[in-house]
């Protein structure tokens, strides 16, 4: 049995770094937003029949959901390897396959705790380790925690009741109802408190991340447009010293390209405070002048989905 009680938490408005909010229009030239329009055209040329077409005059809603820790589990094989297209199911939770069973095991044991997001996550570089194909362990990454947690899967229970081990949790919007498209959280959280808890050591690794949405069978704009984001950061070495991967549905697919930053803020304390922060209507060709005004504090807000800060 869990015991429940319900708490106030204020929403966490501010940001570990200072950023300056700037505007496209004063950037871009005639010639970019031609190579946006035919960027798009060509996405829309490759998706099948039954999806909708990609938008680049799509207005983006500054909203993401409030979240405490998101989990990554790991997908086996080396970057060149294909999960984001073929071995992610459209429902993620309706894998039964290793390891991707592993997700809907983990999310029923934590009991909707509104706030932990789970996603699957295909590293794109080699900065942590990665399970091999066939691999008998299970590899999350925990964000903020920032570290590597290898287990097996008898011990998925006990690792949910660790990852959420009585502490206060998000407003609750959950990320399925922010999928859903609810727009604002309740001021209630809930505290949970297990019986039985494991503390799982992990294994640290201090890098930002750089998160882009390639989840195929969801959304086949997502999926032809998240690779060509991948190349981009790795063609103009952009935080070339980030962690980087493909992850599954992380909402808002007609906003596609999708790409989540986490930022890391006093990490030589190691006191893993980071900001965690959303962006749309990202494609190959306007990667560089997000990730340049990003790196000098600047948000573009005509690509930004929102963000918040975490720890």
């Amino acid at each position: 049995m869990l015991r429940i009680t319900v708490k106030t938490l204020q929403q966490r408005a501010s940001f570990h770094h200072s950023f300056k909010h700037i505007s496209v229009p004063d950037l871009h030239t005639r010639a970019q937003n031609d190579q946006t329009n035919c960027y798009c055209q060509e996405i829309n040329a490759r998706l099948p029949s039954k999806t909708d077409p990609l938008d680049p005059h799509i207005k983006l809603p500054h909203r993401t959901p409030n979240y405490n820790k998101h989990v990554l589990l790991l997908s086996p094989g080396d970057r060149f390897a294909q999960p984001w297209k073929v071995a992610w199911n459209h429902n993620l939770d309706t894998n039964t396959n290793r390891p991707y069973n592993a997700i809907s095991k983990l999310r029923s044991h934590l009991g909707g705790s509104p706030g932990i997001l789970i996603n699957a996550a295909h590293l794109q570089n080699e900065f942590i380790p990665r399970p091999k194909q066939h691999d008998e362990w299970l590899y999350f990454f925990v964000i903020p925690d920032m570290k590597l947690y290898v287990i097996k899967e008898t011990d998925i229970e006990e690792f949910a009741s660790f990852l959420d081990e009585g502490a206060i949790q998000a407003p609750k919007l959950s990320f399925q109802d922010y999928l859903s498209g609810k727009a604002k959280a309740s001021q209630q959280v809930h505290e949970v408190h297990h019986r039985k808890l494991t503390r799982f050591q992990g294994e640290t690794f201090l890098r930002d991340w750089n998160l882009v949405c390639g989840h195929y069978k969801r959304d086949a704009k997502c999926g032809e447009m998240g690779p060509d984001i991948i190349a981009a950061f790795q063609d103009e070495k952009l935080f070339p010293e980030n962690n980087l991967a493909l992850i599954s549905h992380i909402g808002g697919h007609i906003f596609a390209g999708n790409v989540i930053f986490y930022k890391l803020f006093g990490r030589e304390k190691m006191q893993n405070k980071l900001d965690s922060l959303w962006f749309g209507k990202v494609y190959p060709h306007n990667l560089k002048l997000l990730c340049e005004n990003l790196e000098n504090g600047k948000i573009i807000d005509e690509m930004y989905r929102g963000g918040i800060s975490m720890n």
